[in-house]
């Protein structure tokens, strides 16, 4: 990644926005909308009824009403990018939050913002998948930028585009999930606190905790640097407060909806998918060497999932424990983070969970491939990443 190609495409700028920039998010983009248009071919979306058109294979669950019943009103591109948890978000998106108790699982973030932006965007299902991809993408040259702090601009390219076409990454932060905008927001959040903009981070960290649950958790590293330092301290305590105020503002949300102040945590369908350590204590010493796929009865997972799994229960910690060396208070983020999610993420989501856990892609920045070994690797991300996108479409759990 060190030719003289590569170096002329980080020179110069192209409309005020530096030419790397441009160049990472344009290929992100190309890689996306190529693998959306195979399978939209290769699928018949265009003129057959795909697994989440179809009301006879569709679970009949009432969040799925709005995938099924909107067949003839939504246009079928937005096909493409709808499955599993996109149907809660368009369903809070088209409804809000009483068609359903289980429906405070979700954070209000994506799908307020998909709900306003719908009579322009046609609708709420292309909303939601415009929304999703725009997240999806933006994010790209912010994580370029925020590499590029700890490292120099030819590794932070080669790094930043790995993790735009890492499998789950790519899959999720294009899918009509809310991943794509919580790694936005989060990035946005840390660079704004790199920059010293202190009070606009503490700004993006409350939004960050206002699209997903475990959002709250950027704002540990960010007090923590400013409490070690005699210049900031107590701009450590303050920094806390808007995520604080807006999680409680939340919670009373949820008590006067339903009667629980800890809706989003005790309002899910998926409580039957274990945690790590139900797993451990469970599953594991009743199913022998079968629990090693992680079985869960009620799905059909993704062949792929199993090893996905392991690799994110193995790799992130390692990785982690690299990141020291480039950012202690990224590491501990990291830490809190993966102890979260280990804890009380069902464990068949940890693939996706990790997908958005930024700094682990730090330390790969420190010794980043050769230019053949990094077109392999990405060539190989983005084949896995069809493969995981058609089976989403057909109906298999991937995270």
């Amino acid at each position: 990644m060190d030719s003289s190609h590569i170096n002329r495409l980080m020179e110069g700028n192209i409309l005020g926005v530096p030419r790397r920039y441009v160049a990472s998010t344009v290929l992100v983009i190309a890689v996306k909308m190529i693998l959306a248009a195979s399978l939209y071919v290769a699928l018949g979306i265009g003129s057959t009824t795909s697994y989440w058109m179809d009301a006879g294979r569709v679970a009949p669950l009432v969040q799925n009403e709005i995938l099924t019943s909107g067949v003839g009103d939504a246009p079928r591109w937005a096909y493409i990018f709808v499955g599993w948890d996109s149907a809660w978000y368009a369903s809070i998106a088209a409804h809000g939050y009483g068609f359903s108790d289980q429906s405070f699982a979700f954070m209000p973030g994506f799908p307020l913002l998909t709900s306003v932006l719908q009579p322009l965007l046609g609708g709420v299902l292309p909303a939601l998948a415009v929304v999703s991809f725009a997240g999806g993408v933006v994010w790209v040259p912010v994580f370029e930028s925020v590499a590029e702090h700890y490292t120099d601009r030819c590794s932070a390219l080669a790094c930043t585009l790995l993790f735009a076409i890492s499998p789950f990454t790519l899959l999720f932060t294009t899918v009509a999930y809310s991943e794509g905008l919580f790694l936005l927001l989060t990035l946005v959040a840390w660079k704004l606190y790199l920059d010293g903009r202190y009070g606009l981070a503490s700004v993006a960290a409350a939004l960050v905790a206002l699209v997903r649950d475990p959002g709250f958790v950027i704002v540990l590293p960010m007090a923590v640097g400013l409490l070690a330092s005699k210049r900031t301290g107590l701009r450590g305590l303050m920094i806390a407060l808007p995520t604080a105020l807006t999680l409680l503002l939340w919670g009373g949300v949820n008590w006067v909806a339903t009667g629980d102040p800890l809706a989003l945590v005790h309002s899910t369908e998926w409580s039957g998918m274990y945690t790590l350590s139900t797993w451990l204590v469970s599953v594991l010493p009743s199913m022998g060497l079968q629990a090693v796929a992680f079985p869960v009865p009620f799905i059909d997972a993704h062949p792929l999932l199993p090893a996905a799994i392991w690799i994110s229960i193995i790799t992130p910690p390692i990785l982690a424990w690299r990141l020291r060396r480039i950012d202690v208070c990224l590491s501990i983020y990291c830490a809190a983070y993966l102890a979260g999610v280990l804890a009380f993420g069902a464990v068949a989501s940890l693939p996706r969970f990790v997908a958005v856990l930024f700094p682990l892609w730090l330390p790969v920045a420190e010794r980043t491939p050769g230019k053949w070994l990094t077109a392999t690797l990405a060539a190989v991300s983005v084949g896995l990443s069809l493969v995981l996108w058609a089976g989403f479409l057909g109906g298999l759990f991937v995270g």
